[in-house]
């Protein structure tokens, strides 16, 4: 399952791919892709503070992407939001099984950003994914 989290802001950068090179308003994106404004301008700041938008200030202003969108691939965008995730179990394991389970969540969580680093955010727009 996709975080929420990941999803809007998959969404909000698709936005912002579709509006390149002009700037886009953050009211445009959340009207464009259903979602919550209030919550949309939280991800715009995490999507900035990761070096995926920039922000244009003053008239005529809004967000642009920081890349191109056939540079930034999915796995990319998860990895500068949530950070490698290398594992949901953290600590020394108590038995041998947990150990496993840990080895076994860091081989899923690899498998999923390779696959998603198959896809770029132009692919989506374009072609689905």
């Amino acid at each position: 399952m996709v975080p929420k989290r990941i999803e809007y802001s998959v969404r909000a950068l698709v936005a912002l791919a579709a509006a390149a090179p002009q700037t886009i308003k953050a009211q445009d994106v959340a009207d464009a892709q259903d979602i919550p404004p209030g919550y949309l301008y939280d991800l715009l700041a995490d999507l900035r503070r990761a070096d995926l938008v920039q922000v244009q200030r003053g008239t005529g202003g809004g967000y642009v992407l920081a890349l191109p969108a056939a540079e930034l691939t999915l796995g990319e965008i998860v990895r500068r939001l949530d950070g490698p995730g290398a594992t949901v179990l953290r600590g020394a394991a108590p038995d041998p099984s947990i150990d496993r389970l840990r080895r076994l969540w860091e081989r899923a969580n690899r498998a999923r950003l390779d696959y998603l680093d198959a896809v770029t955010l132009a692919d989506l727009m374009h072609h689905g994914a």
